[in-house]
């Protein structure tokens, strides 16, 4: 079942599942939309670390969300 997440800066994704999330946010990016999903989640997780101090794991789109979700990053609407 698709759901909606809100992001911290507005956007809006449906995804039904944390791979698929990972997908939409990466094809969503204004510079990173070429990489892989995996390659993405590194860039991403590097750069919230700069701008937070915050650590990301990346082994997983499913432990990627849940790192989201307790940062604050994405809700569910």
């Amino acid at each position: 079942m698709e759901k909606e997440y809100r992001l911290k800066d507005g956007g809006l994704i449906k995804a039904s599942s944390p791979q698929e999330f990972v997908t939409r946010l990466r094809e969503g990016s204004k510079f990173d939309s070429h990489l892989t999903d995996d390659e993405y989640m590194k860039a991403f997780a590097e750069r919230f670390k700069i701008q937070t101090g915050k650590v990301i794991p990346v082994d997983t789109p499913e432990h990627f969300m849940v790192a989201l979700f307790d940062y604050g990053y994405i809700i569910v609407v």
